[in-house]
């Protein structure tokens, strides 16, 4: 790697560990009313969690999980009883074990992945509860939401490695097998100066084992932390597993994954869509963690800093990244858009005016309308049929690289 590439990746680390990147809290679940007994509850998981009915808190004979998860879901978890989340993480666990018993789809998975939560403290418990419901709910995020997902997720390894770090140098003592208590300490100290995933940070916060055993850091202390975090962060390992998430695209991924909607994104953003597909057919994605690099800097910093000798399949980078992003087209045709004598837009066409339509909410709307159409070239290639027609829409004339 050259200083150059080492100077963007840490341009680019400065930017991603920082508040402007950070996947914000999501709203509270509404009360979700208690519909079944202590037995039904038990029987959901036995039923769905090979297992279970052996399941031990952190491995004390005798403390069988699963009457914690029924009390969960009769009172919520007792960490919790007097903040903010009691009701919310309350409803999550009756939305779970509710989704179970109608076997709804992938309800074992999820119902696993609780169950799994309760091998632990209370801390951890919440964490899984609040995911899989949200989850659950069908929550979906465009592109550049799901790519901060993603850096979530690594900035949350990397405060788990810098908790290690720490307890190895004697800064911090936590006598648990997983510490996930400092964890807590850490993600509520440092998390915010990192733009860290804001529902861990909420429960950090409330985390009340992490606020009697430890001292907060303060803002110099936590700065060190912080700045010590950005070096922990993997961004390599970030970058392999966005490319292979991209790259995993096929004919039976749903639309509302990062692949698919990679290609959507690609479809609006870039000038020449087709070189993110593989040249022989043109049917599955294949880009490299150069191009993922672009790809993060035209997301979260002022576009590509490759320099102009860089290409991807013998294209200048500068060339692909050329096409001004969508929402960027739709205000300039706003600004662009005849005015009355008030200053005042005038309607695209008539009658919008009074529906309260907007000229870039006309254009939005037309880009989705080719967006779909992308999406559907994209299935059809994918099953066999109608190849010609995705190529004459995806493919510039007479360019086959």
């Amino acid at each position: 790697m050259t200083q150059f590439d080492e100077d963007r990746l840490t341009r680019l680390i400065e930017r991603l560990l920082s508040p402007d990147v950070q996947v914000q809290e999501p709203a509270m679940v509404q009360e979700v009313p208690a519909r079944l007994s202590d037995g039904e509850v038990e029987k959901v998981f036995i039923d769905h969690v090979p297992g279970v009915r052996k399941f031990l808190f952190r491995g004390h004979p005798g403390q069988y999980s699963l009457k914690f998860m029924v009390s969960a879901y009769k009172h919520g978890l007792r960490a919790f009883s007097s903040t903010a989340l009691h009701n919310h993480l309350l409803s999550c666990m009756r939305l779970i074990v509710h989704y179970g018993q109608e076997e709804r789809p992938g309800a074992k998975a999820l119902l696993a992945e609780v169950a799994e939560g309760f091998l632990d403290c209370q801390a951890v418990q919440a964490r899984a509860i609040e995911r899989v419901a949200l989850r659950m709910q069908g929550l979906t995020l465009d592109f550049t939401g799901l790519v901060v997902q993603l850096v979530g997720e690594y900035k949350t390894l990397a405060l788990k490695m810098l908790a290690a770090e720490r307890l190895c140098q004697g800064l911090a003592r936590d006598y648990d097998g997983t510490p996930t208590h400092y964890e807590n300490r850490l993600t509520a100290d440092v998390g915010p100066l990192l733009g860290a995933n804001a529902d861990d940070v909420r429960r950090a916060v409330l985390d009340e084992h992490a606020r009697s055993r430890y001292a907060c850091l303060d803002g110099a202390e936590a700065a060190k932390a912080a700045a010590r975090c950005r070096e922990l962060f993997d961004v390599d390992a970030m970058l392999q597993a966005f490319v292979a998430e991209v790259n995993s695209f096929d004919a039976e991924t749903s639309s509302n994954t990062l692949p698919a909607m990679f290609l959507v994104w690609a479809s609006e953003r870039l000038s020449r869509k087709h070189v993110v597909l593989d040249a022989e057919t043109c049917s599955r994605t294949e880009v490299d963690c150069a191009f993922a690099v672009c790809v993060f800097e035209d997301l979260f910093l002022s576009g590509p800093a490759a320099p102009a000798e860089e290409t991807f399949r013998g294209v200048p980078i500068s060339e692909i990244f050329r096409q001004p992003n969508a929402v960027t087209l739709a205000q300039d045709l706003d600004a662009a858009k005849p005015s009355d004598a008030s200053g005042t837009s005038a309607p695209l066409l008539e009658g919008d005016q009074s529906m309260g339509i907007t000229y870039s909410s006309r254009v939005a709307q037309w880009l989705l309308q080719v967006v779909d159409s992308l999406w559907i070239g994209i299935k059809a290639i994918l099953q066999g049929r109608f190849q010609w027609r995705w190529c004459s829409v995806f493919l510039p004339s007479g360019n086959t690289d």
